[in-house]
């Protein structure tokens, strides 16, 4: 879902996912397209620059996989190591046992990395059943952006992925390690008189 739509590029967007998927005779209205424009508009609003999930089958099980990046404005001070290595000490703390973590040097700079993960209450519709447990493993990576004149403010690119089968993430691993390794800064537009920072990434896990 690409993020900061307007309502005619959401439409050509929906008209080409249908076409893709062999659905090219689905209707594309305002009622359908209202919503998948104000969830674009949110996805920009919050720092979102991709948001993508794969769908995939693993060892003859489906598997599913979500992943966001997304830039913010944080004053992290001079020195990026000390920064990452602060928000990688902080998070561990806040997220409690199970979670773990590290500081690595990307090409790109220091990326604070943690991995970990959640139990959800997920209830049924039917209200007499009992909810279901769903265990959710993640990482989550946070990388300060390096200082440069064009940029008004500091910022952190995080990247978060996610997946509700803990069983499969040494497969995916491998894809998220690359698209880490893959980050890098480049000057990005200039928008309401402020440069803002743009993020190339590599390939998103396999789908």
């Amino acid at each position: 879902m690409p993020a900061g739509m307007t309502a005619e590029g959401t439409a050509d967007y929906l008209r080409r996912e249908f076409d893709a998927r062999g659905a090219g005779e689905h209707p594309v209205d305002n009622e359908l397209v209202r919503p998948f424009h104000a969830l674009s508009g949110l996805l920009r609003a919050t720092g979102t620059l991709f948001a993508g999930s794969a769908l995939r089958e693993i060892s003859g099980e489906r598997s599913t996989a979500t992943l966001v990046v997304a830039t913010h404005r944080f004053s992290y001070g001079e020195s990026a190591r000390v920064a990452a290595e602060g928000a990688m000490h902080s998070l561990v703390a806040a997220k409690g046992k199970g979670w773990t973590g590290g500081v690595y040097d990307l090409p790109c700079g220091p990326a604070a990395v943690v991995t970990g993960g959640h139990a959800y209450d997920v209830p049924w519709q039917d209200s007499s059943r009992e909810p279901f447990v769903l265990r959710v493993a993640e990482l989550q990576a946070y990388v300060p952006v390096p200082t440069s004149p064009s940029l008004t403010d500091q910022y952190l690119l995080t990247v978060s992925f996610s997946t509700p089968q803990p069983a499969h993430w040494e497969t995916y691993m491998p894809s998220v390690v690359r698209l880490l390794r893959s980050i890098a800064f480049v000057a990005g537009p200039v928008e309401d008189g402020r440069a803002h920072p743009t993020q190339r990434p590599g390939p998103p896990p396999a789908n």
